[in-house]
């Protein structure tokens, strides 16, 4: 990783970190909106019940857990950067390892499945890091990736303050840390190029209303930049708090984020 990557995954770790005392709340609120989509989409791969399984940014560890149940026999290994959010009573073919998915490597052919959500989209070096996840797959393995993508369009008008203040954070991550608002629109593409097989995606859009999964990740999101928008003058408290309003507002229902799910296989 070179000096600027580094500095940049500083910033962004200072900002979406798990040291930022909503980051838990945050992945609690992700865990809740998109994990049943999650799990759905990786029954439906049918990996064995000894397969290896690796989930990479593994967060809270809900999905690695459920990985570990759905291969009983087999082995799953977590990774992330920070650890600490992960259960400390887990399964015992479960196996957490601090890794740096840009730069770590794994032996060639480790794995029946590699799963990643929400993760690529924030790594300048997501290419080469689908092409390096490649050679970690046995033949026929897959890789299953999930993305956001800004989406904030559908039903918002270009004076609504929620629109702005979405666009005006996607904007914010985009340009300090590298992170790329559609790069989920791509990844279908990069896949093939990579060398993998049988690519498919497929898209979910989830309505944003009070009391819905996919608005509590927006509000506690927004909640978490709101000082680095302030701090670097792209909007005012008043503003982004106006932005909450209206996600919050029973009259409304918006539609901020779309999720693309991506496979592969070697």
């Amino acid at each position: 990783m070179s000096t600027a990557d580094s500095q940049s995954a500083g910033r962004y770790d200072d900002e979406l970190g798990h040291v930022n005392p909503l980051e838990l709340a945050r992945l609690r609120a992700i865990t809740t909106a998109f994990d049943p989509d999650t799990e759905q989409r990786l029954a439906a791969l049918r990996v064995p019940q000894d397969g290896r399984c690796l989930e990479v940014g593994a967060g809270t560890g809900t999905t690695a857990v459920w990985l570990a149940a759905r291969c009983s026999r087999g082995r799953v290994t977590a990774t992330d950067l920070d650890l600490t959010l992960m259960p400390r009573d887990r399964p015992d073919n479960l196996d957490v390892v601090r890794h740096d998915v840009t730069v770590d490597e794994f032996p060639e052919h480790s794995f029946d499945l590699i799963h990643a959500r929400f993760v690529l989209m924030h790594l300048p070096q997501r290419e080469q890091v689908v092409e390096r996840m490649r050679r970690w797959l046995v033949p026929g393995g897959t890789l299953h990736i999930e993305e956001l993508v800004n989406f904030p369009c559908a039903g918002m008008p270009e004076t609504s303050p929620l629109r702005r203040g979405i666009e005006t954070a996607w904007s914010m991550l985009a340009a300090s840390y590298g992170m790329e608002r559609n790069w989920g629109t791509r990844a279908a593409s990069v896949l093939t190029r990579c060398g993998y097989r049988e690519v498919m995606a497929e898209a979910s859009l989830p309505a944003s209303h009070p009391g819905a999964p996919v608005a509590e990740v927006s509000r506690l999101s927004l909640t978490t930049l709101t000082p680095a928008l302030v701090e670097r003058g792209l909007l005012s408290e008043e503003e982004v708090e106006a932005g909450i309003a209206e996600l919050l507002d029973p009259a409304r229902i918006s539609f901020p984020l779309a999720v693309i799910a991506v496979r592969g296989r070697r």
